[in-house]
């Protein structure tokens, strides 16, 4: 979580499964900052600090993570050493007519 005092200005969770053929990996979800404290470097530092977490704390070797295209989620992710793996075309529907890739990322820890 991030916090400013005692206000919740953003939150993410990593998940990892025991399954020991995956047992190195986990996965980044719900990364989100609330959308008035948006553009302050508070994602940055919940997504850098994930990355410790799951390299120092939970000895992880790899994030996988899916976002929505459309958005700047990939060039904001990348910005942080994630690489673009894949596509699932269509993946997410907002709407009648508004169908959404999901961008299939992962970084190296």
């Amino acid at each position: 979580m991030a916090l400013d005092d005692d206000e919740l200005v953003g939150w993410l969770n990593i998940r990892r499964d025991t399954y020991a053929l995956i047992a190195h990996w986990g996965t980044l979800h719900h990364v989100q900052t609330h959308t008035s404290r948006r553009g302050q470097g508070i994602g940055s530092a919940l997504v850098k600090e994930a990355h410790r977490i799951a390299r120092e704390d939970m000895a992880l070797e790899q994030l996988h993570l899916a976002a929505r295209a459309g958005e700047g989620l990939d060039t904001f992710y990348g910005s942080l050493g994630w690489k673009e793996i894949g596509r699932w075309p269509g993946a997410l529907r907002f709407g009648s007519g508004d169908d959404r890739d999901e961008v299939l990322m992962l970084i190296d820890l």
